[in-house]
């Protein structure tokens, strides 16, 4: 009897082993056969010189960062809206506060500039150098996972985003266009990281740079030249290209990270010891066994049957995100299948149980996706957000080159057809619905510059938030994500005294 149950049980095993092995064979097979690149090595950017690399000029910084940033809690709001569509101009402040709590004003700001000036003048340095790599050993991969000090760029652009806030409000706009300047470059410029979180740091900067810039454009006197160069910084922007990329690196770190747990037992053992620690057990949950159990038995088990399931599970979430993200690059948001429109995903989009975790699966599932049954962090979320970025990109070149027109002109353009190719290279793009993005003249002066937001929907340039009680905190808050119009100072007085009380 027990004889015969230990053979069920090994052919069981025998069975599921052949099975995962050829289902994961095949579709490896598959992908490449559709021009599929799986190779870290192949996927993996060159390294630049080290005098040419950013990066490396912004780690010899990091100490000085430090002192840089004693009091960043002082730093000026960069955007902030005093109703949907109105934004407060930073510069025509004269005090301001985060949360009611404490009130700040320029005067700290101009110790804040002062003490950092040698740090300004080498952040613009590297800013001006052509490269970034961060160093990543892409080999190493997620077994040894060593990212390194990505926040360190964000910090810079704070600090220079600080000083150009400054020397705006000082009128000095010659040193506010180079510190504004440094800032798009180190923004923008990041492009040889293939990694996700590189990524998202990345966008944190580039909205922190569109704020900025759009700062910037209400305070006139500016020359052409200044403008021309400011927009030449924001131009060559590809963040969906590059947030793809990064997805496609790390599918194949994933499948490495496979191969690397199946080839040395050692290699297996100190990802388990990782992955039972407090940290990763908060992040992924924890395994469904644990201890003797887990060592001794499960993971025996799971290497002999379920290891190449296991696998293919992570490359399948993978490969989905992928290939809703390059759809979404070619065609655009609003036209990617199965969004979340609200109810539940899963009636939309049967493919989410890809990405349920661990406590939503099966007892037989739990067991043989040993890694892949935790929480998978890349979702739409991560695709929409880069496609918001891209979209605030082209409009921001976009808005620098109305002013530009209208500078040389003495009047604001019937269309953005009159910009193209004097002020642009080619019409703007709204990657929310893949249209060119929304303008029109505004009787009394200025411009609506708009994208349909979201959902896809033209609603004229509307900014009132599409959800009711909605705080207007971004553009995206909005039915259109508009282009602010600067508010009044007595509306940014007003909104400014609402925050203190």
């Amino acid at each position: 009897m027990a004889a015969g149950i230990l053979g069920l049980l090994l052919a069981f095993l025998a069975v599921e082993h052949v099975r995962g092995r050829w289902m994961l064979s095949r579709r490896i097979s598959g992908l490449k056969s559709h021009g599929e690149i799986l190779s870290v090595s192949a996927l993996e950017p060159k390294h630049p010189p080290a005098d040419e690399n950013r990066a490396f000029a912004l780690m010899a910084l990091s100490n000085r960062f430090e002192a840089a940033l004693t009091n960043s809690s002082a730093y000026p709001p960069s955007m902030r809206f005093t109703a949907p569509g109105r934004a407060m101009v930073t510069s025509r402040l004269k005090q301001w506060s985060f949360g009611g709590k404490t009130t700040f004003d320029w005067n700290d700001i101009k110790e804040e500039v002062e003490r950092v000036r040698e740090v300004l003048i080498a952040l613009r340095s590297a800013a001006a150098l052509p490269a970034y790599d961060s160093g990543f050993d892409y080999q190493k991969g997620f077994v040894d996972f060593q990212l390194g000090p990505v926040v360190m760029v964000k910090r810079a652009i704070q600090v220079l985003n600080c000083a150009a806030m400054y020397d705006l409000k000082q009128g000095q706009l010659d040193a506010a266009h180079i510190n504004l300047c440094a800032l798009v470059k180190l923004a923008v410029n990041q492009k040889p990281e293939p990694l996700v979180i590189c990524q998202l740091v990345r966008q944190a900067c580039v909205a922190i740079a569109f704020n900025a810039t759009w700062q910037a454009l209400q305070t006139p006197g500016w020359t052409d030249d200044q403008l021309a160069a400011l927009q030449a910084a924001w131009g060559g922007c590809d963040l969906p290209g590059d947030m793809g990329r990064a997805f496609e690196m790390e599918r194949a770190m994933g499948l490495d990270y496979y191969r690397q747990v199946k080839t040395s037992r050692e290699t297996l053992n100190s990802v388990l010891e990782q992955r039972e620690g407090a940290g990763w057990r908060e992040l992924m949950g924890p395994f469904p066994t644990e201890g003797f159990w887990l060592h001794y038995l499960h993971v025996p088990v799971w290497r002999i049957a379920w290891i190449d399931q296991d696998e293919l599970r992570d490359l399948e979430r993978w490969q989905i995100m992928i290939e809703r993200e390059r759809f979404a690059r070619a065609n655009s948001w609003s036209a990617l299948p199965g969004r979340p429109a609200g109810g539940d995903p899963t009636e939309s989009m049967p493919w989410i149980i890809l990405f349920q975790d661990r406590e939503k699966l099966g007892w037989y599932d739990r067991y043989r996706f040993l890694f892949s049954g935790g929480p998978f962090g890349i979702t739409d979320a991560v695709a929409r957000k880069t496609l918001f970025l891209q979209t605030q990109q082209q409009m921001v070149v976009t808005a620098i080159a109305l002013t530009r027109y209208e500078s040389r002109t003495g009047k604001l353009p019937a269309d953005l057809d009159a910009l193209v190719p004097s002020f642009l290279p080619t019409l703007p793009k709204d990657w929310m619905d893949g249209k060119t993005l929304r303008y029109r003249a505004r009787p009394e002066g200025g411009f609506v510059l708009y994208s349909a937001g979201e959902d896809g929907k033209d609603d004229g340039g509307d900014p009132v938030p599409r959800k009711p009680n909605t705080t207007h905190r971004q553009i995206w808050d909005g039915r259109d994500a508009v282009w602010p119009v600067a508010a009044t100072a007595e509306e940014a007085e007003a909104a400014m005294k609402s925050v203190t009380e």
